[in-house]
């Protein structure tokens, strides 16, 4: 199962964003985007400039505009990056016929570790994204509720397929529990902020998971 048009989207974007090409870059792009998202993450889009970009990336400002562009690109760049990295990654090319609650669970769970694990308490990039500039940002804000859609509509997909499998009940507001869905990780990734603890964090997916419809045998293995 393909859910390749968010990816799609984001690479349409960046194309669109990014400047004439100019002098070949003398500095490493990946190493440059990472610095990118890591100072994103920490203080959000607004709140940094190009020369904030610049000095993270170890570039100079002429570099900059030669390789990026603009702000956005690399914002963009850097979204991409972290969505090849998220945890729920590896739910985007879901096969026919494999069980869809474990993997559910196991993105959970890894959601779960990954926020305890950060010291700064940043949550989620692109939720922190999605609350900074939809509807504030007239380049990025539709580029971030397009993401959100297409998150639930995959979630969506997955849900159906649990459903055809007997994994949930076959009542199940698929509609419905997907928007839930989506709801929750948001709620849970801007919770993360306060409640640090994975074991606390895990109780709260457990509790949502239940009222989903999944059984308690799935719960068998420990966090």
């Amino acid at each position: 199962m393909s859910n390749n048009r968010q990816d799609n989207d984001l690479n349409r974007q960046t194309t669109a964003l990014k400047a004439k090409p100019g002098r070949p870059s003398s500095f490493d792009r990946e190493q440059a985007i990472e610095a990118a998202m890591q100072l994103f993450w920490k203080q959000g889009f607004l709140a940094v400039s190009a020369t904030d970009l610049a000095d993270a990336m170890r570039i100079r400002r002429s570099s900059f505009y030669h390789g990026f562009g603009s702000r956005e690109t690399v914002f963009i760049e850097a979204l991409q990056r972290y969505a090849a990295q998220a945890p729920d990654a590896p739910l985007r090319e879901f096969p026919s016929g494999r069980p869809v609650i474990p993997a559910l669970i196991a993105m959970l769970r890894e959601v779960c570790r990954v926020r305890s694990l950060d010291k700064e308490a940043r949550g989620c990039l692109v939720c922190n994204a999605v609350a900074e500039l939809v509807g504030v940002d007239e380049a990025l804000g539709p580029l971030l509720e397009n993401a959100v859609i297409q998150r639930t509509a995959q979630f969506q997909r997955l849900l159906a397929q649990a459903v055809s499998q007997s994994e949930l009940a076959p009542f199940t507001d698929e509609e419905a529990a997907a928007a839930g869905f989506t709801a929750f990780l948001i709620g849970l990734n801007t919770l993360s902020k306060v409640a640090r603890e994975e074991q606390q964090l895990w109780a709260i997916c457990r509790q949502f998971l239940k009222g989903l419809g999944v059984d308690d045998e799935h719960f068998a293995d420990p966090v």
